[in-house]
């Protein structure tokens, strides 16, 4: 039955992506292969791209919905809302089906996030445990909405960027950059040791700097660390490109993943190398970042935990929304998919301004 529902809405040309355990794979786990694979694949297919978008949404909009608990009218509202959604290409955020904004009355998995945003790796569902995220111990200051964080405690903390990154800064550490990086390049300079892992976005390359040093990457994960007088940058995954901020030619040099490269500050030389077995087994972040994981929370206790994870103040009056409960789990989104995701939730939205941002809606209850 659900086949038949999925065919009425998508066609043929869809469903048979749908229906592609290589397809699923990445949509719901991607990895470094299976995305280079339908990077490739869609590269040499252009007319079939809003297929793919479509079968996409499908995908991540019901990987975790039981098929005995759908409810088939509000399956019927939401393939109305992703065809409005992909007709206009951007989220359908005030078409969210009334019964998909109730989301405790329904065991949602993807599909109130595919509605809304269309690409989203998130989950609003059902727990019976109540987790959180780890706060970052970061002392912030905003100047000129550029946001400056420094990690002044003993162990190593997280600190979540507005396009989906991560930066686990060691002990000292601190980052500067754009509050919200809305930048045609997202720039962060680094001062001390982290471990990066950067959102893919092809448009809008990203840049760390260090006081000697620029490491350019596009999507990728790596390790910037200090040690007698040399600078070390690791990669993980992905490729970067590395080069001596004082040489005016601005000459690269190419990392691959599991290899090395070495930055002399005396003497201003690159050194390369690969990882030894050792070297591969410690090329971690010191701590993992944690989703967003809320189980019948009121939605501004949620507003004050992504105003700790990204220093961003967050306005949402207490009095107005404090009696808004909402189960929701979101993983490897932007903050302003966050935002939407929780608003269309409690039918609120959400306006940024002055490096802050304003939330604004009627009282729930």
């Amino acid at each position: 039955r659900l086949k038949n529902s999925c065919m009425k809405h998508f066609g043929e040309d869809t469903w048979e992506f749908i229906r592609d355990d290589s397809f699923v794979q990445w949509v719901l786990h991607p990895d470094e292969v299976n995305i280079t694979r339908w990077e490739q694949w869609m590269a040499a297919h252009p007319e079939r791209v809003r297929d793919i978008e479509k079968a996409r949404s499908m995908v991540l909009a019901l990987a975790k919905v039981p098929q005995p608990a759908v409810d088939e009218a509000l399956l019927e509202d939401l393939y109305a809302s992703l065809d409005r959604d992909i007709a206009v290409g951007h989220p359908a955020v005030e078409e969210i089906p009334t019964r998909v904004r109730g989301i405790g009355r329904y065991r949602w998995w993807g599909a109130a996030a595919a509605a809304l945003a269309g690409i989203a790796l998130v989950s609003i569902y059902l727990k019976k445990d109540n987790k959180t995220p780890v706060a970052a111990a970061l002392n912030s200051h905003m100047e000129n909405e550029q946001l400056t964080r420094v990690n002044t405690s003993n162990a190593s903390q997280v600190a979540w960027l507005t396009d989906g990154s991560t930066v686990v800064l060691n002990a000292g550490a601190s980052i500067r950059h754009d509050a919200f990086l809305l930048q045609n390049k997202r720039e962060v300079f680094l001062k001390g040791e982290a471990f990066f892992d950067i959102a893919k976005d092809a448009a809008r390359p990203f840049i760390v700097y260090t006081p000697e040093i620029g490491i350019k990457v596009l999507g990728t994960s790596f390790r910037v660390s200090e040690e007698n007088g040399s600078l070390t940058v690791t990669v993980k995954t992905g490729k970067i490109a590395v080069y001596n901020l004082a040489d005016k030619k601005q000459r690269s040099y190419v990392v691959t993943p599991n290899h090395k490269i070495r930055f002399n500050t005396l003497t201003a030389a690159f050194v390369a190398d690969s990882l030894d077995n050792n070297e591969l087994a410690e090329l971690q972040p010191a701590v993992q970042p944690k989703p967003f994981v809320f189980d019948n929370t009121a939605v501004t206790d949620i507003f004050q935990a992504m105003e700790t994870a990204y220093s961003i103040k967050i306005n949402a009056s207490e009095e107005v929304f404090g009696k808004c409960m909402i189960t929701t789990t979101i993983t490897n989104e932007s903050f302003e998919n966050k935002l939407k995701i929780i608003c269309a939730a409690i039918n609120a939205s959400y306006k940024i301004s002055g490096g802050e941002v304003y939330i604004t809606g009627k009282p729930c209850g």
